[in-house]
């Protein structure tokens, strides 16, 4: 796994880094941030693919659950495929056929590419009046070329430039299975037409194993798997103090430590509590222990709201009872506890722990126990116990003027 280094990458190439003067860290989902904890390993092993050390491993798929980093890490080899003066061909799962979209993304790369893609001929010349006329062809207008010409004519033109050419696709679990092999079989094609190809997939984890148990995924099987998760709390909180050290602000160690412990080395989280510690800040220069303190609850909510909301909404109730089976246990859980107090043959609760496994919810935590595998799902799932299932985390409060109001000359 990538996220087993102490040490956070201080690699950032991404759109989403913020001024000196502004909020640097990124919670939003697929924003990059301007530290990336724990991924040294990962963007190590793609730096050496492109390279052509270890052309092996220029197949990737990237999987882990929701907030954890998925899409950050694809942003950042494609950036990193950029750099090493590679095109790439970025493939979106809701396209009506991924092989058309891939087919109009290699034409539009030839057009900018390709020294033959417009091409002219004579067509008449008047000697009197020293002039002529030529014919102006565009290549690839039309429809005329297959797409496997195209993609070799492009894949050699990036060779020759001393680059390659790179195809990712995120979102992975929401792709159709045929489109997927349809694409991969072209990719499969490049490279064994001996051109520089790389492809990256990113999708939640078990929406991807579930995919990967379709026959004709052999491409992505043999692909190298990168999980990404959390980091250890220390690893977290030097990220958070590492993005502050490049503003004008500062934090307090004892501050970094409590917001890396708040975190739980979770990626979105990670940002989430530096965001809004260094919101409370104000426009005070340091970032004290209690600004941390206060941002706490928010970041909760927020995590409750934005990814553990989702995930319970749909759980069948038998799921859901199993959960709260949990509770009552402050640490990893007996599943003969669980059992117990389902009031169901420990026998019969592997079918509902395996489940809730592959729905990333809970985790093996040694011989006969599990534990919650997100940070703050106890927290959500005593909150529906509170307020039902589906309720706000707090009810929108506050009355605000639309821009309608404001330009409305009527008097008030």
């Amino acid at each position: 796994m990538a996220t087993s280094s102490s040490t956070p990458s201080t690699t950032g190439h991404g759109p989403h880094s913020a001024p000196h003067g502004g909020n640097p860290f990124t919670p939003g989902f697929g924003l990059t941030p301007m530290i990336l904890a724990g991924r040294d390993v990962a963007i190590e092993e793609f730096t050496a693919a492109l390279a052509g050390n270890v052309p092996e491993a220029r197949a990737i798929l990237i999987s882990g659950a929701r907030g954890s980093g998925k899409t950050v890490l694809l942003t950042e080899f494609r950036e990193l495929a950029l750099d090493a003066g590679w095109t790439d061909l970025r493939m979106h799962t809701s396209s009506t056929s991924l092989t058309d979209e891939l087919r109009s993304q290699a034409i539009a790369r030839l057009r900018e590419l390709d020294p033959e893609a417009e091409t002219s001929h004579l067509t008449s010349a008047r000697i009197s009046a020293l002039s002529a006329s030529r014919d102006v062809v565009q290549r690839y207008e039309g429809e005329g070329e297959v797409l496997t010409t195209v993609l070799d004519r492009l894949a050699a033109l990036t060779d020759e430039d001393g680059g390659g050419l790179l195809i990712t696709l995120d979102e992975l679990q929401s792709v159709d299975r045929d489109q997927l092999h349809a694409l991969t079989q072209h990719v499969q094609d490049l490279i064994g037409s001996g051109h520089a190809v790389a492809f990256i997939a990113a999708g939640v984890r078990t929406g991807v194993d579930a995919l990967l148990d379709h026959e004709r995924t052999t491409f992505l099987r043999r692909a190298h798997r990168i999980e990404v998760g959390s980091v250890d709390v220390g690893t977290a909180a030097e990220a958070i103090r590492m993005t502050i050290a490049d503003t004008a602000k500062t934090i307090t160690p004892e501050a970094a430590v409590l917001a890396g412990e708040i975190s739980q080395g979770y990626p979105y989280l990670i940002q989430l509590i530096g965001s809004k510690a260094w919101q409370h800040s104000g426009d005070a220069e340091t970032i004290e222990i209690e600004d941390v303190r206060r941002a706490r609850d928010t970041v909760v909510a927020a995590m409750i709201k934005n990814v553990h909301g989702p995930a319970l909404r749909g759980l069948s109730a038998r799921k859901r009872e199993y959960l709260r089976a949990m509770l009552e246990d402050e640490g990893p859980s007996a599943v003969g506890d669980i059992a117990r107090r389902m009031a169901i043959d420990p026998r019969n609760q592997s079918t509902y722990r395996e489940r809730l496994i592959e729905d990333d919810l809970i985790r093996p935590a040694g011989r006969g126990f599990v534990e919650f595998s997100l940070p703050y799902l106890a927290e959500a799932l005593r909150h529906e116990e509170r307020e039902g299932v589906g309720a706000d985390i707090e009810p929108d409060r506050g009355l605000t003027r639309s821009h309608r109001s404001r330009r409305d000359p009527r008097p008030r």
